[in-house]
C-alpha cells in the first residue's frame, strides 16, 4: 500500500462499500463505539444468514449429485444402477463449491466492488479459512470420537493427492505474490491458477479409479489395522494355532473374524450384542481387566514388616503360569481346540492353577462345551493344554468368542510361591463356516402398466444357501417417478425364517392423470444381517440389490399429450410436487424447528434462534425447491443469494475493521474466516460421529482448501489481470501505486494487476508450516492408533490442544506482522 493513506476509508464520510453503510454519511457520523457493537452484531447475524442459505445450496448439490442411471455391463449383458456423478469428482467440484462458496464469492465480489483493485479481505479469508478448517476442524473431529474408538481415512490414495496438492497450492500462492512476479499477477499466472482446479479433479479421479496408486490394498491391510488397534497375534501364536487346530486360517479371515477389539466393534458385532442382550440377558464383559504386574497368591500370611515399620517388596515368584497367547481362532468344524498354558521359572516345583470358561458372544452348551477344573504342573513340565470341544451348527452367523481364565495359582511346596503371568485370560474366536445366504430378486426390472386406479405390485425376494434367520432392509427411491404421486413409499424389513426362501414386498402404484413418458423408481434392498449378502452379479452389487420399476403409459389415449409434454421436457409430476414444497417452505419458515413434530417442544434457545433468523428464513423461502430442473434451479438461485449475503459480509467486515482500526487482513483471518467456516465445523463433527470412516469429516478438508485457492483466487486473479491488461495504466491506478517501491517496474507496458504480497505471503508461509505439521500429526495417529481420529482419551485431548495451539500461533504471528505493516504505512 502507499506510504501515506490518501483514500477515504469505508467508515469515514464519503466512504462506502458495495451496499453499506445503510444510512450513508449520516451513519458515518455516529460514535465509533456504538457502530463497532452494531457492526459486530450485524456480522454475526449475517453469518447466520450465510449458514442458512448455504444449507439450501448444499441441498441442491445433494440432489444433483445423487442422480442415478442404468448402464449396460458388456461382460455380463446386465444393466446396473450407478451414480451419474463420481463421488470423488462430486466432492471436489460441487460439494467443495458448496462448502467454500462464501469464501470464493467474497474474493470475487471484493474485486468487483473495489474497482478491480485487489483487496486484503478476500484472499486473506481464504487462507484464514483454510487454517481454521485444517487445524480447528481436525481438532474437533479428533475429540468427537468416543474414547478408544478410531476412524481412519479409507480412500488414502485420493487423500494423499489432495493433501499434497493443497500444500503445493499455498506454495504456489506464495511464489506468485512474493517470488515469481513480486506483488503482481499476470494473465498467465491467473489462468494457470484456475486451471490447476481441473488438474486436481483429474488426478483425484485417477486415484479413485486406481490409475494412480500410492498405497496398494492387500488382504493383509485389515490385519494391519487390527495390529494398530492393539489386538494382534504373534508369529508364535499363529504357529501354535495352526498346529493345535490342524487347520490354516488365512490372514483375511483372521482380520475379518479376530480384528474386533472390544472397544471398537463392527456394526454386526453391535447388532449381535444387542440381540443377545434381548434374548439371552446382559452379555458378560468381553475383556477382563488384566493386571500386568505379578499378583502373587501366597498361601501364607502377608509379607513381614521391615524393622522401620514399612512393607517390604514382595519377592520374585519361583514359578509363573500364563497362557501361550491372548487370542486364538478356530473354525467351528475343528471339533476340539487345545489352548496352551505355560509354566516358567523353577521347573522343579509342582504348581496348581484353576481354569474356567465364560461366555462372550458365544454361549456354552450352544457353541462350545465349557470346562473347568484344576491343572497340575508336575516337576519339569513346562506346558499343558486345556481341551475345549467346539460345537458345530448349520446356521450361518457372525463369528463368536468366549474366554478362558486362569485363577488361584499355587505352589505345592514351601520353597517358593507361584504367580499368574500377564496373560491370564485367553480369547477364543469361533469362525463360522456355514455357507452364507444370498438375497436376490428374479428380475432387475419390473414393468408396470399405468393404471386408472390404485394397484398393488408385488416384488418377489428370494434367498439361496443357508438356512438360518436372515433379514434386510428395503426402501423405495425416486427416479423420474415421484413418491406420493406415482407410487406410495414402501419401507421396512424383510425377514427370512428358518428354511424360508422367498417373500414379497408390496408396493402401491397410484392412479395417474398426467400424460408423460415412461417413468421409473427403484426398490433398494440393503443392510443384510445374519451373515447374508447380495448377489454381486445383479444390479446393486454385493452391497445391495436394486429393482427398477418402470411405469408405462397407455399410448392409445395419451399420444398427443404425451408428445407435447415430452417436447417441453417437463416432468409434470415433479413440477406439481415442487409447487407444494415451495408453499411448504414459506409455512415451515414461520415455525420453530421447521414444524418438525418429532423435534419435541422447542426450547427457549430454539425460540430465540428462530426469531433471529426468521427474516432470513422468509427471504430464502423464495429460493425454488430442488424439485425443479433436477435441482439446478435451486443451485443457481441459492448461489445468487449467497453472493448477496457475501457482499453484505464484505462491507460489514470492512466497517468493523475500520471503526476498530483493525487491518482488513486481521478481520479476514479471524472474524470472517470463523463465521464462514463454523457450518463446516458442525457438519464435520456430525460426520466424524456417524460415519465409519474419516473421509467425510477431515478427508475432504484438504481438497476444499485446494479448491479455495484455485477458484477463490484463480477466478479474481484471472478477471483482474485481464481487466487491467485491457484498460491499461489509468491515472487512478498510477496515483494508487506511485509510492510503491516497484512502481517504476510496474509503470511500463500494459496495465498490471497488483496484489501486494507482504502480509499475505507471510501468512501463507506460516500456514504451510502448520499444515505440514498437522498432516504429520495425523499420519502419526494413523500409525500409532490405527486412525486419524479418536484413540485413547488422553491422546485425543493432547492432539486437539496441539492443533488448536497451532491455529492460535498462526493467527498471532500473522496478526503481529499485519499490525507492523499497518504501523509502517501511517503518515509521518
Amino acid at each position: 500500500m502507499s506510504a501515506c493513506q490518501t483514500e477515504v476509508k469505508i467508515c469515514e464520510p464519503g466512504g462506502g462499500g458495495i451496499l453499506l453503510p445503510l444510512f450513508g454519511d449520516d451513519e458515518q457520523e455516529w460514535r465509533k463505539g456504538l457502530r463497532a457493537v452494531l457492526y459486530l452484531l450485524g456480522l454475526l447475524w449475517l453469518f447466520m444468514a450465510v449458514a442458512t442459505v448455504s444449507d439450501i445450496f448444499m441441498g441442491a448439490i445433494e440432489e444433483i449429485t445423487s442422480k442415478k442411471k442404468r448402464v449396460l455391463n458388456a461382460s455380463t449383458g446386465r444393466y446396473f444402477t450407478v451414480k451419474v456423478w463420481n463421488d470423488t469428482v462430486a466432492n471436489l467440484t460441487l460439494m467443495a463449491l458448496g462448502s467454500s462458496a462464501p469464501e470464493i464469492l467474497l474474493s470475487v465480489i471484493e474485486l468487483l466492488g473495489n474497482s478491480f483493485y485487489s483487496g486484503d479481505l478476500g484472499p486473506s479469508t481464504i487462507v484464514g479459512s483454510a487454517a481454521f478448517n485444517l487445524f480447528c476442524i481436525s481438532a474437533v473431529c479428533v475429540m468427537a470420537i468416543p474414547d478408544n474408538e478410531v476412524r481412519y481415512i479409507k480412500e488414502t490414495n485420493v487423500y494423499l493427492i489432495t493433501a499434497v496438492i493443497s500444500l503445493l497450492a499455498y506454495l504456489w500462492l506464495y511464489l506468485v505474490v512474493s517470488v515469481i512476479s513480486e506483488d503482481m499477477v499476470d494473465i498467465f499466472e491467473g489462468i494457470l491458477t484456475f486451471l490447476y482446479f481441473p488438474m486436481l479433479v483429474a488426478l483425484a479421479f485417477a486415484a479413485d479409479k486406481g490409475y494412480i496408486t500410492f498405497i496398494k490394498r492387500t488382504n493383509s491391510d485389515n490385519m494391519h489395522i487390527v495390529h494398530k488397534g492393539k489386538l494382534e497375534l504373534s508369529d508364535e501364536d499363529m504357529a501354535r494355532m495352526s498346529k493345535a487346530d490342524g487347520m490354516q486360517i488365512s490372514d483375511e479371515e483372521l482380520a475379518k473374524y479376530i480384528g474386533t477389539e472390544s472397544q471398537r466393534m463392527s456394526k454386526a458385532a453391535y447388532r449381535k450384542r444387542a440381540h443377545d442382550q434381548v434374548y439371552h440377558g446382559k452379555p458378560a464383559e468381553v475383556a477382563k481387566q488384566r493386571n500386568h504386574n505379578f499378583s502373587a497368591v501366597v498361601p501364607a500370611e502377608e509379607p513381614p514388616l521391615s524393622p522401620s515399620g514399612g512393607y517390604v517388596a514382595p519377592p520374585t515368584p519361583a514359578a509363573t503360569v500364563l497362557f501361550g497367547g491372548e487370542n486364538f481362532a478356530v473354525l467351528e468344524t475343528v471339533g476340539l481346540i487345545k489352548v496352551p498354558v505355560r509354566r516358567t521359572g523353577n521347573l522343579s516345583l509342582s504348581v496348581h492353577v484353576d481354569y474356567s470358561c465364560r461366555d462372550g458372544t458365544a454361549k456354552k452348551g450352544e457353541d462350545y462345551e465349557a470346562v473347568e477344573g484344576t491343572m497340575t504342573f508336575l516337576p519339569q513340565e513346562a506346558e499343558k493344554t486345556i481341551d475345549i470341544k467346539i460345537m458345530k451348527d448349520d446356521v450361518p452367523e457372525d463369528s463368536e468368542d468366549f474366554f478362558v481364565d486362569l485363577t488361584n495359582v499355587r505352589c505345592a511346596c514351601k520353597e517358593g510361591f507361584a504367580a499368574l503371568g500377564p496373560v491370564s485370560t485367553a480369547r477364543v474366536v469361533i469362525v463360522d463356516t456355514d455357507e452364507p445366504s444370498v438375497i436376490y430378486t428374479d428380475d432387475d426390472v419390473v414393468q408396470v402398466d399405468e393404471v386408472s386406479r390404485d394397484k398393488e405390485v408385488r416384488v418377489t425376494v428370494r434367498r439361496r444357501d443357508g438356512c438360518g434367520v436372515v433379514s434386510c432392509k428395503y426402501v423405495t427411491e425416486d427416479g423420474s417417478a415421484v413418491e406420493g404421486r406415482d407410487y406410495a413409499r414402501a419401507e421396512g424389513m424383510i425377514t427370512f425364517g428358518q428354511q424360508e426362501f422367498s417373500t414379497e414386498v408390496a408396493i402401491s402404484i397410484l392412479a395417474s392423470a398426467t400424460f408423460e413418458d415412461k417413468e421409473d423408481f427403484r426398490l433398494i434392498l440393503s443392510d443384510a444381517t445374519g451373515r447374508a449378502g447380495f448377489d454381486p452379479n445383479t444390479d446393486g452389487g454385493a452391497d445391495s440389490c436394486i429393482v427398477t420399476l418402470v411405469l408405462t403409459p397407455v399410448e392409445v389415449s395419451k399420444n398427443l399429450a404425451h408428445r407435447t409434454m415430452r417436447a417441453l421436457g417437463v416432468n409434470w409430476q415433479k413440477t406439481q410436487k415442487g409447487h407444494e414444497n415451495w408453499k411448504d417452505q414459506f409455512i415451515n419458515s414461520l415455525l420453530v424447528n421447521g414444524g418438525d413434530d418429532e423435534a419435541g417442544p422447542p426450547s427457549g434457545f430454539q425460540w430465540a434462534l428462530h426469531l433471529l433468523t426468521l427474516p432470513w428464513k422468509l427471504l430464502f423461502a423464495i429460493i425454488p425447491p430442488v424439485d425443479y430442473c433436477g435441482g439446478w434451479l435451486c443451485f443457481f438461485v441459492s448461489l445468487m443469494f449467497i453472493g448477496l449475503v457475501t457482499a453484505l459480509i464484505s462491507d460489514l467486515a470492512g466497517l468493523v475493521g475500520c471503526v476498530l482500526d483493525m487491518p482488513d487482513f486481521i478481520t479476514a483471518i479471524t472474524l470472517v474466516a470463523l463465521g464462514t467456516s463454523l457450518p463446516d465445523t458442525f457438519a464435520s463433527k456430525a460426520a466424524a460421529e456417524q460415519d465409519p470412516y474419516a473421509d467425510a469429516s477431515i478427508g475432504n478438508v484438504t481438497g476444499s482448501n485446494s479448491v479455495n485457492v484455485f477458484l477463490g483466487l484463480g477466478l479474481p486473479w484471472t478477471i483482474g489481470s485481464c481487466y487491467w491488461a485491457s484498460v491499461g495504466r489509468t491515472a487512478e491506478w498510477q496515483k494508487k501505486y506511485q509510492s510503491e517501491a516497484n512502481f517504476d517496474l510496474w509503470n511500463s507496458g500494459d496495465g498490471k494487476f497488483i496484489v501486494i504480497g507482504g502480509d499475505l505471503g507471510y501468512s501463507v508461509v506460516i500456514f504451510s508450516v502448520g499444515a505440514f505439521f498437522c498432516m504429520f500429526v495425523l499420519f502419526l495417529r494413523r500409525k500409532v492408533f490405527g486412525g486419524e481420529l479418536g484413540g485413547p482419551r488422553v491422546c485425543k485431548h493432547i492432539t486437539s490442544v496441539i492443533l488448536v495451539m497451532v491455529w492460535c500461533v498462526y493467527v498471532i504471528l500473522s496478526s503481529v506482522k499485519s499490525l507492523e505493516s499497518a504501523a509502517a504505512e501511517v503518515c509521518r
